[in-house]
């Protein structure tokens, strides 16, 4: 009997000591907490410490290498890193690394192009604390076209011209495809095509890829239709219905082109009648007089346009002019002249003439 009250006892105390060495209230008796056990985790840094990515089809694949390094001690981390990357994520198993660190990969997969901030979060093990990392990344991809409409048409001996646009990072470059025409010319940073069609065929046909370093994309082949072209030039003669003697007056010749084609170096001309004295013409540093006429080289009029050459004159006086004319007025006529030169093989109207009447009334003593 007292064996089984000193066994109880010595339980009791030692229950009573066990609540001693815990810390917190026994019968409403304060007591002490014992010696606690230290906190051995060690601290961690994850890094992202590279990317890489690839075009895989309908997206982008992007590899991300992480590494995490405990802040002490030779024992590489080990465990798990969560990767993410906009919607796609992927788990980094790591594996012992240089200089202590524990590193690996994984691949996010169908990510479409543009920026993205990658996450890196290291779980934890035994031993080592969690800890997170993050990066910006620009995902790139292959070119797509946004502009790839050009024209069918075109006419024979004038330009044709469109731009291509495509849509992609890095930036595309551009280049026609095998099979274009030699004259077809392509700015491979813009992506526009010009030339000046020749004549003699009726069609030409043409592609253009634009590529970057994740892949490229062509459109066409595009066929263009020709049309042969013409020159059509058409000139208007304006001057003044009267004019005294003694008194200047200006005739202007309108010179267009209605054609469909360029007509190329066009030179124009004012006669003028001895009555009517060319004095200078319009503009004066590209045209000149000789012979009482005024000449001028509008040089190539594209089709609908227009130029002109205007000759400033004096109307003459004296006895001798009037003749059995004194007292009476009389009209002379003036003559405009435009023609196109070189090119001659293209068809079409390249000459043309415009008449004008200018009547002279007589002022002065002779008017009598």
């Amino acid at each position: 009997m007292h064996m089984l009250i000193g066994a109880a006892g010595r339980r009791a105390a030692g229950l009573a000591a066990g609540v001693i060495l815990t810390g917190g209230l026994v019968g409403g008796v304060l007591l002490t907490p014992g010696p606690a056990f230290a906190d051995t985790t060690v601290g961690t840094t994850t890094a992202i410490t590279g990317t890489t990515q690839t075009s895989t089809g309908p997206g982008n694949t992007l590899t991300v290498q992480v590494s995490v390094t405990a802040a002490s001690g030779s024992v590489a981390p080990s465990g798990n890193v969560d990767v993410s990357a906009g919607p796609g994520d992927c788990t980094v198993t790591l594996t012992p690394g240089p200089n202590g660190a524990g590193a690996g990969h994984c691949n996010i997969a169908n990510l479409a192009a543009g920026n993205y901030t990658v996450t890196a979060a290291y779980r934890g093990s035994a031993g080592f604390s969690p800890s997170n990392a993050q990066a910006t990344v620009k995902i790139g991809g292959a070119p797509t076209f946004v502009a790839a409409s050009p024209p069918l048409t075109a006419t024979a001996g004038q330009g044709y011209s469109y731009t291509f646009g495509a849509k992609a990072f890095p930036p595309p470059s551009y280049a026609l495809g095998s099979g274009s025409p030699g004259w077809l010319h392509i700015n491979p940073h813009r992506g526009t095509v010009w030339g000046t069609v020749p004549w003699g065929i009726s069609s030409f046909s043409y592609s253009v890829t634009a590529y970057n370093s994740f892949g490229s994309v062509t459109a066409g082949p595009f066929t263009v239709w020709v049309k042969q072209g013409h020159i059509d030039i058409n000139t208007s003669l304006s001057c003044p219905h009267k004019v005294g003697t003694g008194l200047k007056g200006s005739c202007t010749l309108w010179v267009t082109n209605h054609g469909s084609s360029p007509a190329p170096d066009v030179t124009a001309q004012i006669a003028l009648p001895s009555p009517l004295r060319a004095d200078f013409c319009v503009p004066a540093w590209n045209c000149w007089i000789s012979d009482n006429t005024a000449h001028e080289n509008l040089g190539t009029l594209y089709p609908g346009q227009t130029d002109a050459l205007t000759v400033v004159f004096t109307a003459k006086t004296g006895w001798s002019l009037w003749g059995w004319h004194r007292g009476h007025q009389f009209t002379v006529k003036v003559v405009g002249f435009a023609a196109a030169h070189g090119d001659w093989w293209i068809p079409g109207q390249r000459e043309s003439y415009s008449v004008a009447y200018v009547t002279i009334f007589p002022r002065g003593w002779w008017a009598g």
